[in-house]
């Protein structure tokens, strides 16, 4: 699955209040913020598997993912009152 598809099907799940917005807006930004929720996201998993553990690694991964849902609300957004 491409990066592109796989970060816009984990912020679905993420955010399923703005699922329709998420599959239906085309844009470069849009776009440019699902490839980085894609690697964020898949970190975060990779470090949730790790043993051991490294805590600080797990949370620095959960508040980036934290943070691009929350440019990813403002950017729907923003692009929704363009319309």
């Amino acid at each position: 699955m491409s990066l592109l598809r796989n970060g816009r099907a984990r912020l679905a799940l993420a955010l399923p209040q703005h699922r329709k917005q998420l599959r239906a807006i085309k844009n470069r930004d849009l776009d440019d913020l699902f490839a980085a929720y894609a690697r964020a996201a898949k970190a975060l998993d990779k470090f949730r598997m790790e043993v051991p553990r490294r805590p600080e690694l797990i949370e620095e991964y959960q508040t980036a993912c934290a943070s691009l849902e929350e440019d990813a609300k403002r950017l729907l957004a923003r692009l929704t009152n363009q319309r």
